[in-house]
C-alpha cells in the first residue's frame, strides 16, 4: 500500500473490529480501544475473530499488569539502553504523511558493551518502552488523519565491525527481543529498510531470518547503492535527515551514540559467587535437562545462574520423588513454588543473556520438598 493513501475501514472488517470489541470490553482500556489497534490484531490473524480474541486477551492482560495505557511503571528503565543503544523517532515521512519515519543506528551501537552491563529483563522492557511511544504516535496520527499508520524503520548498520560474538547476539538478545516485540506490537511495521550494509550481511541474515515468519521477511529490504532514492520514494526531504538524502540536520534529529564505559559493565554483587565455583552442566541443541533439588521444610535455596547461549527452563516443586522419566513425571501434581528475584533475574522462565542471574525459592510449607529446575 503506498503512503498517504487514505484507508476507510470496510464494513466488513467494521463488523469484524465490533465483535471482537464485544469480546474484550471486560479487558480493553479507553485509552487502548481504537479501531485501528483492534484492526492491527485482526490483519495478523487473518480476520479470525477466534484467534485475535484469543491473542488480544492476553496481550490486554499483559498491558494491564505492566500498567502500559497509564504510565508504564509496570516496565523496568534502563538508562544505559536508552543512552547507548537508543531509536531515533523522527516522525511523519510528510504533512500529513501515515509513515512513522524510525532510525535504528545499529551498526554504531556498542551491543557487546550493552549486553555486558544490562540484563535480559531490562533490555527487553526498555525496547517494550520505546514501542509504547512509537503506539502513542502511531495513534496520534491515526486520529488526526482517520486512516492506519504504519512505521518505516531505517535500520542503519554503518560503523559495524565484524565481531565473531555477533552471531551469539543476533541468535540470542537480539531474536528473543524481537519475537517479544513482534508478539505484542502487530502490524506496526510497514517495511524495514537495511541500509549501510556490509560485505557479510548475508551470514548475519542467514542467521537471523530463519526465526521471522515469510509475512515478516517479505517487509525487510536491502537495497542496492541508490539506497537513498529508495527512500525518498516513501519520505519526503524536509523529513529526512541530511545522511539519508534529506534536509534535516542529522546532528539535531538522531541521537548521538557512543560506546558504553567499562565501569558501567555489571559486576557481581557482594555475596555471589564466582563464576568458577558454579557447576557446569552441558544441555545439547534442542534437549534438555533435569536437575534435582531437595529442599527443607520453611528454608530457602538461592540459584545462581550463568548461561553461555539462549536457554529457557522452568521452576517446579513436588511434596514426591520422582525420576526423571517424562511418563513418571506427569504423574505427579506439579506446583509452581514461590519465587522471589534480585534485580539481575533477566526471567522466570528465560535467560537469554550471559551475565549471572539469581533467583531464590522459598519453601513455606512445613513439609520437605523435591524442586526440579
Amino acid at each position: 500500500m503506498p503512503p498517504n493513501t487514505t484507508v476507510s475501514v470496510p464494513d466488513e472488517h467494521a463488523a469484524l473490529i465490533n465483535q471482537v470489541r464485544s469480546q474484550v470490553k471486560d479487558l480493553i482500556s479507553p485509552f487502548y480501544d481504537t479501531k485501528f489497534n483492534i484492526l492491527r490484531w485482526l490483519q495478523a490473524n487473518e480476520y479470525s475473530v477466534s484467534k485475535t480474541v484469543h491473542q488480544m486477551r492476553k496481550h490486554l492482560k499483559w498491558r494491564k499488569q505492566r500498567k502500559l495505557d497509564e504510565d508504564c511503571s509496570g516496565l523496568q528503565k534502563s538508562e544505559i539502553k536508552d543512552q547507548y543503544a537508543p531509536l531515533s523517532i523522527l516522525g511523519p515521512n510528510r504533512k500529513r504523511g501515515d509513515r512513522l519515519i524510525v532510525v535504528d543506528q545499529a551498526g554504531k551501537i556498542d551491543i557487546n558493551g550493552v549486553m555486558k552491563s544490562v540484563q535480559p529483563t531490562e533490555y527487553v522492557h526498555s525496547i517494550f518502552r520505546q514501542f509504547e511511544e512509537i503506539l502513542r504516535q502511531l495513534m496520534k496520527m491515526e486520529e488526526e488523519l482517520g486512516t492506519q499508520c504504519y512505521v518505516y524503520l531505517i535500520f542503519d548498520l554503518d560503523g559495524l565491525d565484524f565481531d565473531p560474538s555477533l552471531l551469539g547476539i543476533v541468535n540470542g538478545p537480539f531474536r528473543v527481543s524481537w519475537q517479544l516485540v513482534g508478539t505484542h506490537y502487530r502490524e506496526f511495521i510497514d517495511r524495514v529498510m537495511v541500509v549501510n550494509a556490509p560485505s557479510y550481511i548475508n551470514m548475519l541474515w542467514s542467521a537471523f531470518c530463519v526465526f521471522l515468519p515469510e509475512n515478516a521477511r517479505q517487509k525487510i529490504v536491502f537495497p542496492g547503492s541508490n539506497w537513498i532514492e529508495e527512500i525518498k520514494e516513501f519520505c519526503d526531504a524536509d523529513y529526512l535527515p541530511e545522511k539519508y538524502g534529506g534536509t534535516m540536520s542529522s546532528s539535531l534529529v538522531l541521537k548521538d551514540i557512543k560506546p558504553v564505559p567499562k565501569h558501567l559493565y555489571w559486576k557481581s554483587r557482594p555475596g555471589y559467587p564466582n563464576i568458577d565455583q558454579f557447576h557446569r552442566v552441558s544441555v545439547p541443541a534442542g534437549k534438555s535437562r533435569t536437575l534435582i533439588y531437595f529442599l527443607k521444610a520453611d528454608n530457602k535455596v538461592n540459584f545462581y545462574n550463568h548461561n553461555e547461549d539462549d536457554i529457557t527452563f522452568c521452576v517446579l516443586f513436588s511434596e514426591k520423588t520422582v525420576s526423571n522419566s517424562p511418563k513418571n513425571a506427569i504423574q505427579i501434581n506439579f506446583r509452581t513454588p514461590k519465587i522471589t528475584s534480585s534485580k539481575q533475574l533477566c526471567s522466570r522462565f528465560r535467560n537469554a543473556d550471559f551475565l549471572p542471574s539469581m533467583f531464590s525459592i522459598t519453601n513455606p510449607s512445613k513439609r520437605d520438598i523435591i524442586i526440579y529446575v
